[in-house]
């Protein structure tokens, strides 16, 4: 089975060595504080770099709903796991708005690539003949140890001034450079979601020519496909909140797994026999089937929206942002709901449900899922527009 055949039905599957690599190897990734390279390995065997990648590359370029599955499923074996997933497949996104020479210079080996790098606008771009010189320093490059190729965002600065782009907006540029251009640096001390490796990296006057570079707010796709035209902030964000769905569903499956074999101290009723707890899980399990329900409903019509016109409605988006906060804030209430029930036994470091709980709220400290939204996503249902965080 191949990755193009994600979306049948078949994600498990397709994910079954993904898993096993995870199993063997989720501790070390804690340790390390970086996805260990067997996992990633294992992702690059199943093909998952691809499945984002332009048809026009080689990619499979499958719909959003199929791409939130796999990184449900990688998620639900580790956050960690499929926090970095995300991040590497979905960076052929803003591959996708590259010049043609740029796009096939990253894929000029095939179209499985994975590609970190920060959406942070850190860097400072000076215009040359041809291209830019890059400085700056990127915070939070989930995966940056694992892809040759980095995209970072900067701002275009002439002299001393930073540039203004139309609409007096500032002049990001995203841009894309070999990873032995930059130094990774050792940053990632967090207290969740520690297997990521979203570390620090930081680029010294590097030169990046103009085919590796476009603007963030004025560029649009330069390939065919309508996946793409959902926007780069979108597919990250329901990619993103997709991790949080996992690692609930992992969450509620451990708690209930303990459950079954606890008998709390001072007592003779098992977790499992009480009316209470089943309360609680069938709460918890109401909060993440409907935020999931409500997730994959605005995905299927965002691929509805861009297969039929040019873009994505306002009423749309909104609903996407929408769908994101309450995906995060649903998620996170579910694990600490199952983590208080279960008493003494996850406080320990490397229970299931001591990492889920971690993993969640370091997750769920994005921007994607950001409680900010609530407001700037509110605002629109009183005729004031889409707000910006």
């Amino acid at each position: 089975m191949s990755a193009v055949e994600l979306g049948r039905g078949d994600t498990q599957v397709l994910l079954e060595p993904v898993s096993q690599a995870i199993e063997q190897h989720r501790d070390d990734g804690e340790r390390e504080r970086r996805l260990p390279d067997a996992v990633v390995r294992a992702m690059s065997d199943a093909g998952l770099f691809q499945l984002w990648t332009p048809k026009e590359y080689g990619g499979s370029e499958i719909d959003l709903p199929a791409f939130m599955e796999a990184v449900e499923h990688v998620s639900q074996m580790d956050g960690a796991a499929g926090w970095v997933f995300a991040n590497l497949a979905a960076g052929a996104v803003l591959a996708a708005f590259l010049p043609e020479e740029g796009a096939k210079e990253i894929y000029a080996n095939g179209p499985n690539v994975p590609i970190p790098g920060s959406v942070a606008p850190k860097g400072r771009a000076t215009p040359v003949n041809e291209g830019y010189r890059l400085s700056g320093q990127w915070p939070l490059a989930s995966g940056c140890h694992h892809g040759d190729w980095l995209g970072a965002v900067a701002l275009v600065f002439d002299g001393d001034a930073p540039r203004m782009g139309p609409g007096a907006a500032p002049d990001f540029r995203v841009m894309f450079f070999r990873r032995e251009d930059c130094q990774i640096l050792d940053t990632w001390n967090s207290m969740g979601l520690r297997g990521t490796g979203s570390t620090d990296f930081t680029v010294a006057d590097v030169f990046v020519p103009e085919h590796r570079v476009f603007s963030l707010f004025t560029t649009t796709p330069q390939v065919s496909g309508p996946l793409f035209k959902t926007g780069i902030m979108p597919l990250f964000s329901m990619a993103l909140a997709s991790v949080l769905l996992g690692t609930a569903r992992a969450s509620i499956d451990a708690f209930v797994a303990l459950a079954r074999e606890k008998t709390p101290t001072m007592s003779q009723t098992g977790l499992a026999s009480r009316p209470t707890i089943h309360a609680e899980v069938a709460r918890a399990e109401a909060l993440v089937q409907s935020s999931r329900a409500y997730l994959y409903q605005v995905a299927r019509d965002l691929m509805d929206a861009v297969r039929t016109s040019k873009g994505v409605p306002e009423d749309v988006e909104a609903n996407r942002r929408l769908a994101c906060v309450n995906t995060g804030a649903s998620c996170v209430k579910a694990v600490d709901m199952v983590f208080a029930l279960a008493g003494a036994t996850p406080i320990y470091s490397g229970h299931r449900l001591e990492r889920c709980l971690r993993d969640i709220h370091t997750a769920g400290q994005h921007l994607a899922v950001s409680p900010v939204w609530w407001e700037k996503t509110g605002q629109f249902y009183f005729g004031l527009g889409l707000g910006m965080p």
